[in-house]
């Protein structure tokens, strides 16, 4: 008897398991990620644009960088916040935009537990410039939602409402020439 309701809760979990990965991989579900996780880098990216020496300067406060990798990163992070969270939120290039979005999101993560395990002083992150201060804390809290964000588009690409799919789509039945 003992060996039948292991059984049953071994199909029992198989069941929940098989659920749970329809909902993760739902099409509707992908479009929405996409938009949220593209959403917040075009806002993210966009709050930052102005504020470059600002930026530069707190990035080298978490002493992690070289100065000239620290300038390069600061230069260089608006602009591509908002290129993948285009990206995105049109569906193009999907696999390459979330495997880049992960990465960024892992090094946001990293400089953030870096900081805290070292105790510096960085209370406010200015993940979306001077438009939203968040606490390092908050800011941790939401670059793990922001990765996993990255991870549902990367694992279940989702072609729905996808410019990228269309394209594709269209230049294999040659209706662009």
């Amino acid at each position: 008897m003992n060996s039948r309701a292991t059984g049953q809760e071994v199909n029992l979990i198989g069941i929940k398991a098989e659920r749970l990965g329809r909902i993760v991989g739902h099409r509707y579900l992908t479009v929405a990620t996409r938009a949220a996780l593209g959403g917040v880098f075009i806002f993210a990216g966009v709050a930052k644009l102005p504020y470059i020496d600002t930026l530069i300067w707190e990035i080298k406060q978490y002493h992690i960088l070289p100065h000239s990798l620290a300038n390069a990163y600061g230069h260089v992070l608006p602009s591509l916040e908002i290129a993948l969270g285009i990206l995105l939120v049109l569906g193009l290039f999907l696999r390459i935009s979330a495997s880049v979005s992960t990465l960024l999101v892992l090094s946001f993560i990293i400089a953030k537990i870096v900081a805290l395990v070292r105790g510096l002083d960085i209370s406010i992150c200015s993940c979306f410039g001077p438009a939203v201060p968040l606490l390092a804390l908050q800011s941790l809290a939401l670059d793990f939602v922001l990765l996993a964000l990255a991870f549902q588009i990367l694992f279940h690409r989702g072609e729905f409402l996808s410019l990228g799919h269309w394209l594709s789509r269209k230049a294999e039945s040659g209706e662009g020439s």
